[in-house]
């Protein structure tokens, strides 16, 4: 399925560190995703309202996330869209597409919090340095 358009818009944005993690603990994070409510349908346009809720273990810091995905699309995938929501099944597309936004606005607002990030970086290896003949310019 082709969307016409998509657009995510994050309504309430809250993050809070209850404790600091004890040091060297390594934190694990749970992400919920809920679609809320029914989604509101236009024409050709369908609004999902969703909640994001991020929390660590051991507890120590809790990310609360809530927006809208807008879904611009025919009348009649937004007929299908909104028919499965309102049976109680996101469809995956729409599921994919809030997992993306989620995982990206939650790792901001972890960083501003100054929680290092759970996925290791990988870390560039230092070529050690040979030592030649001196040039001459």
């Amino acid at each position: 399925m082709v969307y016409k358009g998509i657009g995510v818009r994050f309504v309430y944005i809250h993050g809070e560190v209850t404790t600091p993690p004890p040091p060297g603990t390594q934190l694990q994070m749970a992400m919920n995703i809920q679609v809320n409510g029914p989604p509101e349908v236009m024409e050709e346009l369908v609004n999902v309202p969703f909640t994001i809720t991020v929390s660590s273990i051991p507890p120590s810091i809790s990310i609360t996330i809530r927006g809208l995905l807008a879904i611009q699309a025919t009348s009649d995938d937004v007929k299908r869209v909104s028919s499965q929501l309102k049976s109680g099944t996101v469809p995956p597309e729409v599921q994919a597409i809030i997992t993306q936004y989620a995982v990206f606005e939650a790792g901001l607002v972890a960083r501003e919090l100054g929680i290092p990030p759970t996925i290791p970086l990988p870390m560039a290896q230092q070529q050690p340095q040979q030592r030649g003949p001196p040039t001459a310019i």
